[in-house]
């Protein structure tokens, strides 16, 4: 356990991150005068997320891993937190609602995610990094 949390401290502080900015209350800040902002902030959530995944998976870009860890890592994992959340905020917060097309742009952002993991990886796989 503590070898885990040793591998994915950063994984863990960038998920709290998004678990406070899920479910404060924003009735108190400005509006952005951007329509769906908020589906872009998810997408940019969820990418990084599986960014940072990717990294502390890869031990800070030090060595490969396989595409089945790309996968539960970098992408189901925060593909399912994202709909956890949605659900939650729903059933939980009086200030907050379950949206669909948030989960759709949470997965989104995962996607986009797993495609630059795959591409780092491979870069790694070529060059014989390890």
């Amino acid at each position: 356990m503590i070898n885990f949390l040793k591998q994915y401290w950063l994984s863990i502080v960038v998920i709290v991150i998004i678990l406070i900015l899920c479910f404060m209350n924003t009735a108190p800040l400005p509006t952005v005068p951007m329509q769906n902002f908020d589906k872009l902030a998810h997408t940019i959530m969820f990418l990084g997320l599986s960014g940072v995944i990717f990294f502390d998976s890869t031990r800070y870009l030090r060595f490969p891993i396989s595409k089945m860890q790309i996968f539960l890592g970098v992408f189901l994992f925060p593909s399912v937190l994202g709909g956890v959340i949605e659900i939650l905020q729903g059933a939980l917060t009086a200030t907050r609602s379950a949206d669909f097309f948030d989960f759709v742009f949470d997965v989104v952002g995962t996607v986009i995610g797993i495609g630059i993991a795959l591409l780092i990886n491979r870069y790694f796989l070529e060059k014989k990094i390890v």
